[in-house]
């Protein structure tokens, strides 16, 4: 049988605001911060933020698994006078991460990779960034952080800095939230249309509080788990949120969840009849997949999730990691360039029978997933469950999974 779940309270702010409000916390220490989550990213990013305003050469930085982090912290590295060394996990540091190295020499730093230490060696000129004399070409077909990067560490700079970035960047939800969150301390950005961000010199990081909401990509876990077993009430889920993942609600709706978003926040239930399949591009919110992808596994039909090729670098090879997730659960499923195509039915009785096993790996998303499918029924014994520390470890006791 299915483990009934229920769920009221608050979740934690929002990881990716406040790692990106931490970076500017480093060159502008009147910046006000709500309370911090507990996750390993946003603390290795609230480390890092004290670190990086040393004069300690070489400095080393310890990114964890956190992609951000480090993409982040190398841009802020490159500006830092001295040497700079960001440590992380094999898998951190096989993601793509070229495109911004090779941004960041445009603009006269030297960044190496020490295959022997897992790290990333940035070292600086003095004077910090330098004038490229033309538009840095910094592709963001892979990910949107590098620009991200690129703008929030664009601060007091001698010289006006053309960023093209091309028409349709990935993940553009994201950029916007650092481009809003860097005009709401003081930088103006001017944007072209057409792929080209400038940003004029001489701008300084204002004083004042970050802003913040509660996470919701973890809500969407807790979500999805109300959506299979029971009820959920996120009370301090924001009713317009600047995260891209807030896309979830209309996913849900289109499934048929039954589910109230309003000021008092959002509101989930178990529907009575069987999920519908889901037809989404998920571009702007590839974090949402793993746990989307069990849920097309229980509908009625087929989905498809598509427009995000850059799910093959996350912390595992999302589209590969979540069909193998999907076959476990005994749907077929098929692999595309961008996606996934589930052919998904409802649990029966013999989904319940077999005692399955998944290792998630170093992915908490893919940890989230297989927790939602153990709710809807399946006997599954989950491995690794501790990867959720990276971004949500209060999970485990939502999910009853301690």
């Amino acid at each position: 049988m299915s483990t009934r779940f229920d769920f009221s309270g608050r979740l934690p702010p929002s990881k990716s605001l406040l790692i990106r409000a931490l970076l500017l916390q480093a060159y502008q220490s009147r910046i006000t911060l709500p309370v911090l989550s507990a996750c390993d990213d946003v603390q290795k990013m609230a480390a890092a933020s004290l670190l990086l305003r040393s004069d300690e050469s070489p400095l080393h930085i310890d990114c964890g698994e956190a992609g951000l982090v480090l993409r982040l912290c190398l841009a802020y590295a490159a500006r830092r006078p001295g040497t700079t060394i960001l440590h992380g996990s094999p898998r951190l540091l096989a993601r793509p991460h070229h495109e911004l190295v090779s941004a960041l020499r445009q603009l006269g730093a030297t960044v190496t990779m020490c295959t022997t230490q897992d790290a990333l060696l940035v070292q600086s000129s003095p004077q910090g960034f330098r004038d490229p004399g033309q538009p840095l070409a910094l592709s963001s077909s892979t990910s949107s952080q590098f620009a991200s990067a690129i703008v929030l560490n664009a601060w007091s700079l001698p010289f006006a800095l053309r960023l093209h970035i091309g028409a349709d960047p990935v993940s553009l939800g994201y950029l916007q939230m650092s481009l809003r969150m860097a005009a709401g301390f003081g930088l103006q950005v001017d944007d072209d249309g057409l792929g080209t961000l400038t940003i004029p010199p001489q701008q300084a990081v204002r004083a004042g509080p970050a802003e913040s909401e509660a996470d919701v990509s973890s809500a969407f876990a807790v979500a999805a788990l109300a959506a299979v077993a029971g009820t959920a009430r996120i009370e301090n889920f924001p009713a317009q949120s600047q995260q891209p993942d807030a896309a979830f609600v209309d996913f849900l709706r289109t499934m048929g969840v039954p589910l109230v978003l309003d000021a008092r926040g959002l509101s989930v239930a178990r529907p009575d009849a069987a999920l519908r399949p889901l037809q989404a591009d998920v571009a702007s919110c590839p974090d949402l997949v793993p746990v989307l992808s069990v849920l097309c596994a229980l509908a009625d039909g087929v989905s498809v999730l598509h427009g995000a090729p850059h799910l093959r670098g996350k912390e595992s090879d999302r589209i590969a990691t979540s069909a193998a997730l999907v076959r476990r659960l005994g749907r077929d499923v098929e692999e595309r360039g961008d996606g996934l195509q589930i052919l998904g039915r409802p649990m029966t009785d013999r989904d319940r029978e077999p005692a399955l096993r998944f290792d998630a790996g170093r992915d908490h998303r893919l940890v989230m997933a297989a927790a939602v499918a153990k709710h809807a029924g399946f006997s599954l014994r989950i491995d690794s469950l501790h990867a959720v520390d990276k971004s949500f470890p209060e999970f485990l006791d939502i999910a009853g999974l301690r």
